[in-house]
């Protein structure tokens, strides 16, 4: 979804052999939350945008050198390309259970100035990306599922309750 100048900006970082981490915040902590209706809201400047929000379940959001931004922009959804080092942006454990192998986060952002070349592709960019998105939360669903899985398994085998296995 990039422009030329994004591409040229931020793909060669992740082509070398030690490519930084990136993570994509569209979650958000609030009850029935939709992600077709961020809560976040990005307001346009003179030199660019400023985001305002809390963005929720970031995966690997402590180690990200780069975010992938939704927030409301003239009530359209729309993706920001924001780097973790820019002012107003804190980064906070955000602990689930049974998905600590994601390292989720919690993004709070309050008045964090990114410029024009953050935008990210358009609304149709933003559906595509909630739709991926919930592609990857289902890998991890199933593979969070398969591990406990392979877990329970040989150790319903190997428990005993009343002289058997307890997989009896």
């Amino acid at each position: 979804w990039g422009t030329d100048e994004q591409q040229a900006t931020y793909l060669p970082a992740f082509t070398g052999d030690e490519p930084p981490a990136a993570a994509l915040a569209l979650t958000e902590p609030a009850v029935l939350f939709d992600a077709l209706e961020p809560g976040t809201t990005a307001t346009r400047t003179d030199d660019g945008y400023v985001l305002d929000g809390v963005k929720s379940l970031v995966p690997r959001g402590a180690d990200a050198e780069l975010f992938v931004v939704g927030a409301q922009l003239d009530g359209t959804p729309q993706l920001f390309l924001v780097e973790s080092k820019a002012a107003g942006i804190t980064i906070e454990s955000d602990p689930s259970m049974g998905l600590r192998a994601a390292s989720l986060s919690r993004l709070v952002l309050k008045d964090v100035r990114v410029e024009p070349i953050a935008l990210l592709g358009d609304a149709s960019s933003y559906t595509e990306a909630v739709r991926n998105s919930r592609l990857a939360w289902c890998a991890l669903a199933v593979g969070t599922a398969q591990a406990v899985l392979d877990y329970v398994t040989p150790y319903v085998k190997e428990r005993e309750a009343f002289g058997e296995p307890i997989a009896h």
